[in-house]
């Protein structure tokens, strides 16, 4: 009897284990999701003094000026952090619906490179065998992920980045393509983890929160697609987004 209730036990207790972690993985993202947003709407409203305070600096002095400066970049890097670990803890939850619907890729993509140019000037090139590409997906999100992945390539490529459109049976291909430094294969599997950086020497002015990339491949995921890294040191990188075309029949 103890022998049968023993391996009874140890039969389930796997399960057990399993069923154990996912509580825990949920109420981690819960905390985290509870920790950001009390967070972030208190600094939001400092940082709104600070730029009262900026705006009316004839009586500040010129080390307090420095200082202020120095103290509502330090704020605003914050925010955007509490605002993106917030966004991908809401993704990672579910809390946030992801639609899928026919997208006209072409325009998609040129209104994200007219968004991107409005905050920097950069050449990026367009590349289409085909007109008229279309993908299930949430036009939004995947804006946001293409202005994440074009932001990216900017950072680590002084050279034109080319964005290349390949229908592929009942798939679309969408890749952001740099000649920058390159990612070693090594650092590849780790670079859309959160917090991770393959160059942990660049400052906050290039390096953003280290957060984008990882937000752009569950984004992509949530639409049914994949979010893949191709890579050289030396030569650059191609960030390929696979997403369903939406002439596929399910």
């Amino acid at each position: 009897m103890c022998d049968f209730t023993l391996t009874t036990s140890l039969k389930t207790s796997p399960n057990h284990l399993m069923v154990s972690l996912d509580e825990v993985q949920t109420q981690q993202i819960q905390l985290i999701r509870n920790f950001s947003h009390e967070l972030r709407t208190p600094l939001t409203l400092v940082y709104g003094y600070m730029q009262s305070i900026q705006r009316r600096n004839e009586n500040l002095t010129d080390l307090q000026k420095n200082a202020l400066e120095i103290a509502m970049f330090e704020m605003k890097h914050t925010i955007q952090l509490l605002q993106e670990t917030l966004d991908l803890a809401r993704l990672e939850s579910h809390a946030i619906c992801l639609r899928r619907e026919p997208v006209p890729l072409d325009g998609c993509v040129s209104e994200a490179i007219a968004i991107f140019m409005k905050a920097k000037e950069r050449e990026i090139v367009v590349e289409s065998q085909q007109s008229n590409i279309s993908v299930l997906a949430d036009a939004d999100r995947l804006q946001q992920v293409l202005l994440r992945l074009i932001d990216n390539a900017v950072k680590y490529s002084d050279a034109a980045i080319t964005i290349r459109l390949e229908k592929l049976e009942d798939f679309v291909a969408i890749s952001i393509c740099d000649r920058g430094c390159g990612i070693d294969l090594q650092e590849q599997p780790n670079i859309f983890d959160p917090f991770y950086r393959v160059d942990r020497s660049r400052n906050r002015n290039t390096g953003g929160v280290g957060l984008g990339l990882a937000i752009a491949r569950v984004l992509v995921e949530g639409m049914g697609g994949t979010l893949n890294v191709y890579s050289q040191l030396g030569e650059g990188s191609i960030f390929k987004i696979i997403l369903n075309s939406s002439e596929r029949c399910d």
